[in-house]
């Protein structure tokens, strides 16, 4: 009886524990999302790197992004590789969104998005906290790591869509985001009917896990008069729809 009884008040103190770590879990994320929502504006760089596992292959892509963003909708967006080299660059001006493609020499002109800035983490990037967590259905603290000089608390999240999150959060404020995302929700359903979809069957057996790591994070940083202008370099072409290269003399506009 008396092991017993050790046993249950074990048990009772475990979920208590459990209980208050979601408990603090969840004010943490609160007051991060207070934080970065009473921003104006957000300068920020982070290293991106993307790791898709499948059972016949794995590659990994790391990619350098610098972001400037006033809100509601203007950004700057420059994304390089490891060695400088720019891969892509993104700039809303509030109205029109500019969006180059190097290998073809075009600019790809559209609708400045109402809010946020429309790419992979963009929400987490732009500071749209608040949304992120009307999506979470689980939150819990699971330790403590050292990130630089910085002693971040680590958090759980599971989304109400099943995605599962670690988040690393260190005087109020966002360091490191680490995201899995498993291929076979994102073709749920796909192949189900018809014909099987070998491209669905692939992606059913492929995690996708994309860690983003925040070198420097400002709040409210003053800005260039013109730092949200754009002009398109030389030699390149501003298009509605992509012009696809093809075989012939002339190109073929994307669909």
């Amino acid at each position: 009886m008396r092991s017993a009884g050790w046993l249950f008040f074990l048990m009772c103190c475990l979920a208590s524990s459990i209980a208050a770590q979601k408990g603090d879990a969840k004010k943490l994320l609160e007051s991060l999302a207070q934080r970065y929502d009473r921003a104006k504006a957000l300068a920020l760089e982070a290293t991106v790197t993307t790791l898709t596992k499948s059972p016949s292959t794995e590659t990994k892509m790391t990619v350098v992004v610098n972001l400037i963003f006033q809100k509601p909708n203007k950004f700057r967006v420059v994304t390089k590789d490891l060695k400088g080299q720019v891969q892509q660059v993104f700039v809303s001006d509030g109205t029109f969104m500019f969006w180059e493609f190097p290998a073809l020499k075009q600019v790809l002109k559209m609708p400045a998005p109402k809010e946020g800035v429309p790419i992979t983490g963009g929400n987490l990037l732009s500071g749209s906290f608040k949304e992120q967590l009307e999506k979470i259905k689980e939150a819990q603290i699971v330790g403590e790591e050292k990130l630089g000089q910085r002693k971040a608390k680590v958090v759980k999240v599971v989304a109400k869509d099943g995605t599962t999150a670690l988040l690393w959060i260190a005087d109020n404020m966002l360091w490191q985001a680490k995201v899995t995302l498993e291929g076979k929700r994102l073709v749920k359903g796909e192949g189900s009917k018809g014909e099987p979809n070998p491209f669905a069957e692939a992606m059913k057996q492929t995690t996708i896990t994309q860690t983003i790591a925040f070198k420097k994070v400002t709040f409210d940083p003053p800005l260039a008069p013109n730092v949200f202008s754009y002009k398109p370099p030389t030699g390149f072409k501003v298009v509605e729809k992509l012009e696809l290269p093809t075989h012939g003399q002339g190109t073929k506009p994307a669909p």
